[in-house]
């Protein structure tokens, strides 16, 4: 999450599997509100970082 914050990372994805490991990491993330995340198919979720008040992908 840090590497989308700091522009070294476009996005990232979780898969299913992972998500519950995942979302306990993301809930203690400080800018956890702009990391945002779309679902894919078959439940995996790409998250990008949210620049300026605009999503970005």
């Amino acid at each position: 999450m840090e590497d989308l914050r700091t522009g070294k990372r476009e996005s990232f994805t979780v898969d299913p599997a992972d998500f519950m490991a995942f979302q306990q990491a993301y809930m203690q993330y400080e800018y956890r509100k702009r990391i945002i995340g779309m679902a894919d198919l078959e439940g995996h979720v790409v998250y990008h970082f949210e620049k300026d008040g605009k999503a970005t992908n």
